[in-house]
């Protein structure tokens, strides 16, 4: 590990990159740790929550029943997590698919069968011998394998012995094809969360380790129906379980609804937002801090940027902090803001009552930074604190933080000099 990350920043050439995007389950915090000082801003891919990471962002497109608490403990305060399947990164052609798609109606017709293009267990020949059998061999199936699959040869010359069975080798039309299938046959991974952007029922195998907990999880809330393990199945299981499930339209209608509000197929553009975006098409709120804050809090505040831009550069303990935070908070002169767009928490802003003026102080997470976010987040809080306090707005900033000072221009706010600072200051009219 330690190794690879000599190579890694060996590779870089002293680049320094605004995102490492990291996908490996042998990397860890440590590997993370000797990144750090090379690049700005680190994303970590990952479903098996069995280490600590040092990032800015995680992404774990799975769905779990404790999702939400599921790294806990193992990122940093302030990570931005995007948990869930609403993050899967799925190809436009699903979303564009989704579009068109017709309410099921639970009859099983045509079935869909795909154990990823490599398929190493194969599966798919064991799966097309089931649907061979007579009682399930008047339903249309479209196969889908990889061009190498070492078993293509056998799953082809199966096809050609059964009627109305199609192999696709390769294929760029994968969510066409899916939606025309009335239940889908096939394994965990990327694919169950193309099947249920298109409302498709799935009927699963495992045979990956770090699927087993998720399909649990699914099984357990109605989300999959579960055919087995890869080790314990064989054609004649598989062919009982899909006469069980096709004789049941009810239930698969009822499941396709329910597994359709699960991933809408807009995950990439969601990720994409989160890591390069401005986040303009994603829901934003403001709310007052509370103690659970806290230590996000101070996260932000001994950020190397924050305390370079602020009048006090020196580190902030944390017993310093805790006595500052809640003093604030009971603090009738002060108001403290977190900011979010999409739920997840992207700046903060404070304002400090004095005589006939508030004072501003206001801050971004870093992995959030050169995004031209400074207006919106400064615009909300202004908007929220001006609703009840009629009262002039000063904001002080550095002769050299340009860019809080083309923020606070940005939002009509007059300068003036003193003692070497710029000061903003703006009157009380409410912003709109």
């Amino acid at each position: 590990e330690m190794q690879d990350a000599k190579d890694t920043i060996h590779a870089l050439k002293n680049s320094k990159p605004d995102l490492l995007i990291v996908d490996h389950y042998s990397l860890s915090e440590k590997w993370e740790n000797e990144l750090r000082p090379h690049v700005k801003n680190i994303m970590v891919i990952d479903d098996l929550s069995n280490r600590n990471h040092d990032c800015d962002m995680l992404m774990d497109q799975n769905w779990f029943e404790d999702m939400e608490s599921r790294y806990d403990g193992l990122v940093p305060t302030g990570c931005t997590k995007l948990l869930g399947p609403e993050y899967a990164l799925l190809r436009p052609e699903f979303a564009e698919a989704r579009k068109l798609l017709k309410q099921r109606n639970g009859k099983v017709e045509r079935i869909f069968v795909f154990f990823g293009g490599y398929d190493p267990h194969n599966l798919t020949e064991m799966t097309l011998r089931a649907l061979s059998e007579p009682e399930l061999a008047h339903l249309n199936i479209d196969v889908v394998i990889g061009e190498n699959n070492i078993h293509r040869d056998e799953i082809q010359k199966m096809a050609e012995s059964r009627a109305q069975t199609h192999i696709h080798v390769q294929v760029d039309d994968m969510a066409a094809i899916m939606a025309k299938a009335d239940l889908a046959i096939g394994s965990g991974g990327v694919n169950t969360w193309e099947r249920m952007c298109l409302g498709l029922p799935a009927m699963t195998i495992n045979f990956a380790d770090n699927h087993s907990v998720m399909l649990k999880d699914l099984l357990k809330n109605g989300y999959i129906n579960f055919l087995g393990d890869a080790a314990d199945i064989n054609e004649f299981i598989i062919k009982k379980k899909i006469l069980d499930v096709i004789s049941d339209m009810s239930f698969l209608k009822d499941q396709s609804k329910k597994i359709y509000k699960l991933v809408d197929g807009y995950g990439s553009q969601l990720v994409t937002d989160f890591l390069i975006g401005d986040l303009s098409n994603q829901n934003w709120d403001v709310r007052y801090a509370t103690d659970e804050d806290m230590e996000l809090y101070w996260t932000w505040s001994n950020d190397k940027q924050v305390r370079n831009n602020a009048l006090n550069k020196e580190p902030i303990p944390w017993e310093k902090h805790v006595k500052w935070f809640n003093d604030k908070l009971k603090d009738n002169n002060c108001s403290l803001y977190l900011i979010f767009a999409h739920k997840k928490p992207v700046g903060q802003v404070r304002f400090d009552e004095e005589a006939d003026f508030a004072r501003i102080d206001y801050s971004i997470a870093k992995q959030f930074r050169g995004r031209k976010l400074g207006s919106k987040i400064l615009g909300l809080a202004i908007k929220k604190f001006q609703n009840i306090n009629s009262i002039k707005i000063l904001g002080e900033v550095l002769p050299d933080n340009i860019a809080s000072a083309k923020t606070f221009e940005s939002l009509g706010f007059g300068v003036n000099i003193n003692q070497g600072n710029k000061v903003y200051i703006k009157e009380a009219e409410v912003l709109t």
